[in-house]
Order: structure tokens, then C-alpha cells, then sequence
């Protein structure tokens, strides 16, 4: 504006001047003074003179004064040729009369899709490259797609770099024609034809989107050619899956670009962005529109996958049933056999009590029968010794030495008598009504083993 106004008080202090000597003659014929032709009068030659000193002025000011934008940088081209830059933004002062040519600091350059009546089905305001519908690309095994990719790139930050670019392209939309937007392109290809669709849709496309940006940020990889065997399975059986059995269904070759590494580091080409000292800031990959065949023939496989997962998890739902049935099985045998062989035990254990008890018995018959015996025999010894001893009344008249001779005769009589009949070692005393009875008998054995005892002594 104040250009502007510049140019538009030099131009009127040189009109003025061109036409003041006519419409000074013709103001100073006319008998009456024309009001429009008045102001002639005050335009003299000092006023001329401050016109455009001043409109001069003014346009020295205003193309010595330049004011730089945020996000923008300048190209400076002085009236002696010398050649500078601005990269800061604020008020700068440059020679006057300078060309100057200014430049997007970021360019955006961005793939959008377009709607069946051909207009962008995104807002594109502010973006300097747009790709209409992305970038075709096709990989390894021929299945081809459309990457929408959204790339900014920074222009060079150093004065030299910026100005030889300047002079290369001479417009940003050149740059960006001829040199971002096919770049782009081919590196996005030759990445792609690395891959296989099919590795993309496996688990590689996070790994593709890197190898993408690493390509546009430092350059493109040198390639070699390498023939791949793609085997493919026939896996259509539940049991061959369940068994870890594969059968070959075929196998295809292809080839396949893969980087070329010198001492560890993938070897690269560099392209005209890096040439250029042109920074890719960032890059994104929106999206990766398949074939539309390749995604039918995913869809089919992946509702095969699952149905081939479900007959599976069927078989193994039997497997485990069938398996749980025999457990059942087994469980009950195991329990059953327990129980009949504790029935086993306990009637085995009755009969076994039943013979300790008859065996008891026995035995406790047998020690009553030799108890009888020897209270009948004990009797007789008694009735005999009484016997004796009514004898020995009678014959009361002898000596003393006589009766001694004759008690000693009877007590070595009795003891010959006992010493030959069986007395138990061992003898079970039972909780009867015959407790007197035993008692006595036992006063008798004990009677006997002492006289036993004297006689051997």
C-alpha cells in the first residue's frame, strides 16, 4: 500500500509538471477565472518539487523494508546482482528495488481420494502437492494397490543450499511437480515391489511404512534380484491338522528386490530430495487400498480359516468328551473294584475272627478236660491220703520212729504218684461260675510241684 502510494505521488508530480505550462497559459487567457483551474495556481515549482521528492521518498522506504512472514522464507535479488536470504520472520531491510521471491518454508504434499462426481473428498486448503486418488503401486506377487500417503518436506535452512535451489527451480511449483510429487512415486514403488501383499497383510505392514519414510528421508536402497519359493499346504483335513501332517499342495517362484548391505548398512541411491538438502519431515501412510480381487480372495480365505478353526475346536470338543467318558468310566470301574474288594476284606476278616474263636474254643475245651482230669486224680489223692491217714489212726500205737517211717513212705508215695501224671505249662483261667473250683485246683498244682520238688531234691 504504501508503495502504492508512492508510485502514486511520483507520477502525479510528473504529470503535473508535463501539463502545468499549458494549464498555466490557459488559466491566465480566460477572462474569467474556471474554479477548476485554481488550484493550477498554487502547483508551482516547489510544490512540484516536494510531490515528488516526497512520492520518492516513499517508494525507497517501502522497497527497502521488507516484512517475512512466519513459516516463510525469501529469495533476494539486489538491482547489482548480489544475492541473499531471509529466514526469520519480522520487519528486514533489503536494497531497494530488490526482486524478491518468496517460498513456502514446509510443503505438504498429500494423496486424496476422489468422489464419483471427481471432486476431492477431503479438504486440500493449504496443501501445496495434491495426488488425486494416491499412488498406484503394485508388489512382489502382482497384486497392485493405491497408497495414500501424506509427506511434508522442509526446505533448506542454509542460505547457499537455499539459494541453489532457488536458481534450479525458480518457482515452488516447479519443485514440486518435477521433483517432490515423482519422487514420491518411485520410491513408494520400488519399496512396495519388496514386498508381497501377503506379507503386508500377514504382520509386514508397520515394517513397510518404515522401510517407506527411511527411502524418502535418506535416500532410496540399492536392490538385488533373489528367487523365492513360495510353498503352499494343503491343509484341508482336521485330522492332517491335528496330526501336524502337511501335504505340498505347490509351489510358486518369484522374484523378489531385496537390500543390498555393505558392512551392516543397507547401501542407497541418493535421490533428488536428499541432492536438493530438502528435509522429509514426516511421513505418513493413511491408508493402503488392496485390489479389490486380492481382498475377496482374503475375505474367502479368512471365512475358510475360521471354519476349518471351529470344525477343530469341534474335534477336540469330542476328543476331550469322549476322553472325559473314559475317565467316568474307569473312575466307576476303580470304585466298584474297591468296594467288592472291601467286602472281600471284611468277610475274610469274619471268617478269619470266627477261626480264632473256634480255635479258642478248642483250646479252651481241651485245658477244661485236663482241669477235670486232674481234680479226679487230685480226688483220688485225697481219698487216699485220707485213707492213710485213718490207717495211720489206727496203728497210733507205734513209736515215733515207726510213724516217721511210715509218713515219709506215704509223702514218697504220693510224690511217685503225682510225678507221673501231665500237668499243663500254660492254663486259661475263665470268668465262669467254677472261680472256687479253681482256685482249689490251683492250691492242688501247686501242692503237687513242691512235693515234685522235694523228691528230686
Amino acid at each position: 500500500m504504501l508503495t502504492f502510494f508512492g508510485y502514486l505521488l511520483v507520477i502525479f508530480a510528473i504529470v503535473v509538471t508535463i501539463v502545468y505550462p499549458y494549464l498555466h497559459k490557459k488559466w491566465s487567457e480566460s477572462e474569467k477565472k474556471s474554479s477548476y483551474l485554481n488550484f493550477i495556481s498554487y502547483l508551482n515549482f516547489k510544490v512540484r518539487a516536494g510531490l515528488l521528492l516526497t512520492g520518492l521518498l516513499i517508494l525507497l522506504i517501502s522497497e527497502s523494508v521488507i516484512f517475512s512472514k512466519e513459516g516463510h522464507q525469501y529469495y533476494i535479488l539486489s538491482p547489482t546482482g548480489a544475492r541473499s536470504t531471509i529466514m526469520t520472520p519480522g520487519l528486514k531491510f533489503i536494497v531497494p528495488f530488490s526482486k524478491i521471491q518468496e517460498w513456502e518454508k514446509f510443503i505438504d504434499i498429500k494423496c486424496v481420494a476422489l468422489d464419483k462426481q471427481g471432486n476431492y473428498k477431503q479438504d486440500v486448503t493449504g496443501i501445496e502437492g495434491v495426488i488425486p486418488n494416491g499412488i498406484n503401486v503394485r508388489f512382489i506377487d502382482k497384486v497392485d494397490a493405491n497408497v495414500y500417503a501424506s509427506v511434508r518436506f522442509e526446505m533448506p535452512s542454509d542460505d547457499e543450499s537455499f539459494i541453489k535451489l532457488v536458481e534450479t527451480y525458480r518457482h515452488p511449483s516447479n519443485l514440486i511437480n518435477n521433483t517432490l510429487l515423482p519422487t514420491v512415486s518411485e520410491q513408494l514403488k520400488n519399496v512396495t515391489f519388496m514386498y508381497s501383499a501377503e506379507d503386508y497383510v500377514s504382520g509386514s505392514a508397520t515394517d513397510y511404512r518404515m522401510t517407506i519414510e527411511d527411502a524418502l528421508k535418506n535416500g532410496g536402497f540399492v536392490v538385488k534380484k533373489v528367487e523365492v519359493h513360495d510353498t503352499i499346504y494343503d491343509e484341508s483335513g482336521v485330522e492332517d491338522v491335528l496330526n501336524k501332517r502337511r501335504h505340498i499342495k505347490e509351489i510358486n517362484k518369484f522374484i523378489r528386490n531385496e537390500k543390498v548391505y555393505v558392512n551392516g548398512v543397507p547401501k542407497r541411491i541418493p535421490h533428488e530430495i536428499n541432492v536438493n538438502k530438502i528435509v522429509t519431515a514426516q511421513v505418513i501412510i493413511d491408508d493402503v487400498d488392496l485390489n479389490k480381487a486380492f481382498e475377496d480372495k482374503l475375505k474367502q480365505q479368512r471365512d475358510i480359516s475360521a471354519e476349518k478353526i471351529i470344525e477343530i475346536q469341534k474335534v477336540e470338543t469330542a476328543r476331550a468328551a469322549q476322553q472325559r467318558i473314559v475317565a467316568e468310566g474307569e473312575r466307576d470301574k476303580a470304585a466298584e473294584r474297591v468296594k467288592q474288594e472291601k467286602m472281600q476284606v471284611n468277610t475274610l476278616i469274619a471268617i478269619e475272627t470266627r477261626v480264632k474263636e473256634e480255635e479258642s474254643n478248642r483250646q479252651l475245651a481241651e485245658i477244661a478236660v485236663k482241669t477235670a482230669e486232674l481234680e479226679a486224680k487230685a480226688l483220688l489223692i485225697k481219698e487216699k491220703a485220707q485213707a492213710d491217714a485213718n490207717r495211720l489212726k489206727v496203728n497210733a500205737g507205734l513209736t515215733p520212729q515207726e510213724k516217721a517211717q511210715i509218713e515219709k513212705e506215704t509223702r514218697i508215695g504220693v510224690a511217685h504218684e503225682l510225678s507221673n501224671m501231665q500237668v499243663p505249662a500254660n492254663m486259661i483261667i475263665s470268668g465262669g461260675n467254677n472261680s472256687g473250683n479253681t482256685t482249689e485246683s490251683l492250691l492242688q498244682i501247686k501242692l503237687l510241684n513242691d512235693l515234685t520238688t522235694n523228691k528230686k531234691q
